[in-house]
């Protein structure tokens, strides 16, 4: 009777470990991923892996920069300078990483808050507007800006440009060491969770008045909440729990946002970005980007596969309806009543066929995106933090490069 107990006993182990054997041989070498080896690129290294940097948002901008050739000599180099945000997994400062598109990994800055104070939190976006003369990063409900020109006896006009030189160690505070660190200038209320964000350059337009930024919120059930005026029906009945704003971009230099700001003239407390369009998103966006008619999302979480899907910016266009009253945090009139507005609403619906001309499955935990566009195509640029020290143990796709997409526009 002895024998059979533990003949059954040990039937039962080996059964267990003969399933979790399957099942651990199917998770890591059963998806192949056809749609992400047929449509995208390897473009570069994502850096700080080794430093412990869980990678999170990602930004661009072509500017020219002086830099040394291998004799010396200086050259004006017009590339596209990628920055990438990052949280360290052993709590030190955040950091921007800085990546030249020609040049290759340049270095690092952290980042402190406008009081002067090392910013350490979960940044989530980042955004440079074209010229470089403003940063824009997301996290904590927040929008922080970085605009040089705006620091006490600083010569910086261009953020772009001191983001670069001191991720290159060339500049020195004031007791001659290296300073790595660039400060916020302001800060305003994101009026969602402001997970991740992206400056769109109007390709038909030269000036900065015609330029978007977008900030918005990453939705999942039980530890992403979001407020549940956010929470929307879609026409085709799938249900949208989180919010992406539009601002306009700001030409005038003087703008401590660089954004467009809310009218003086409505007898407000405080005066932030005035929100031109609220987009209705799907859950579990970690980034978004415009390419040519194309809205295009950047879905993960976990160790499920990534999504990137195409929205028909037309189609999306066409939903438009009104979100009345929406309600601007923490702002108030001079009476003391809160702030409300009606803004227009455009929704981007998963149960529309019609809507989505592309959905890509790619490899788990997909980041931010951001473009370089042409005059025929634009190449979205896709991150990962799926190599980050954090979690390469679990993945089965562990993605250390920034791969592309190129989109017809």
């Amino acid at each position: 009777m002895k024998h059979k107990k533990l003949l059954i006993s040990l039937t039962v182990v080996i059964s267990f470990f003969v399933a979790l054997f399957i099942f651990l041989g199917v998770w890591f070498f059963a998806d192949k991923y056809e749609d992400f080896e047929k449509n995208f690129s390897k473009e570069f290294a994502i850096p700080g892996l080794g430093d412990g940097a869980v990678p999170q948002g990602m930004g661009n901008c072509e500017i020219a920069y002086d830099l040394k050739d291998d004799e010396g000599v200086i050259i004006s180099k017009k590339q596209q300078y990628f920055f990438i945000t990052a949280y360290m997994v052993d709590g030190s400062p955040s950091r921007i990483y800085v990546t030249g598109g020609d040049t290759g990994y340049i270095g690092y800055v952290t980042m402190k808050n406008v009081d002067g104070t090392d910013y350490k939190g979960h940044c989530g976006g980042i955004a440079a507007n074209n010229n470089g003369s403003v940063v824009w990063v997301t996290g904590e409900n927040t929008v922080f800006v970085a605009k040089s020109s705006l620091y006490e006896g600083n010569d910086y006009t261009n953020t772009a440009t001191e983001i670069i030189e001191k991720a290159l160690g060339k500049v020195a505070d004031e007791n001659g060491n290296v300073d790595r660190a660039i400060n916020f200038t302001a800060t305003f209320n994101a009026n969602c969770s402001a997970s991740f964000c992206y400056y769109y350059d109007d390709p038909n337009y030269s000036s900065l008045s015609y330029d978007k930024l977008y900030v918005g919120e990453f939705y999942r059930k039980g530890n992403y909440e979001t407020d549940s005026t956010h929470h929307l029906l879609t026409p085709n009945n799938y249900k949208n729990y989180a919010f992406m704003y539009e601002y306009s971009v700001s030409s005038d230099s003087s703008s401590e946002y660089g954004l467009v700001a809310l009218s003086s003239s409505l007898n407000l407390t405080d005066y932030v970005p005035r929100i031109d369009k609220i987009y209705s998103i799907p859950e579990q966006v970690q980034g978004v980007a415009i390419a040519g008619s194309n809205i295009v999302l950047s879905q993960s979480y976990g160790l499920a596969n990534s999504h990137i899907t195409l929205y028909d910016k037309t189609k999306v266009t066409a939903s438009a309806s009104t979100f009345t009253s929406f309600q601007y945090n923490g702002i108030k009139q001079t009476t003391g009543a809160g702030y409300y507005a009606d803004i227009n609403l455009y929704t981007l619906d998963k149960n529309d066929e019609e809507m989505i001309k592309a959905d890509y499955s790619i490899p788990s935990m997909s980041e931010g995106l951001c473009t370089v566009a042409t005059a025929t195509n634009t190449r979205v640029y896709v991150l990962f933090e799926s190599a980050g020290k954090k979690y390469r143990l679990f993945v089965r796709e562990r993605l250390s490069d920034v791969y592309s997409v190129r989109i017809k526009n």
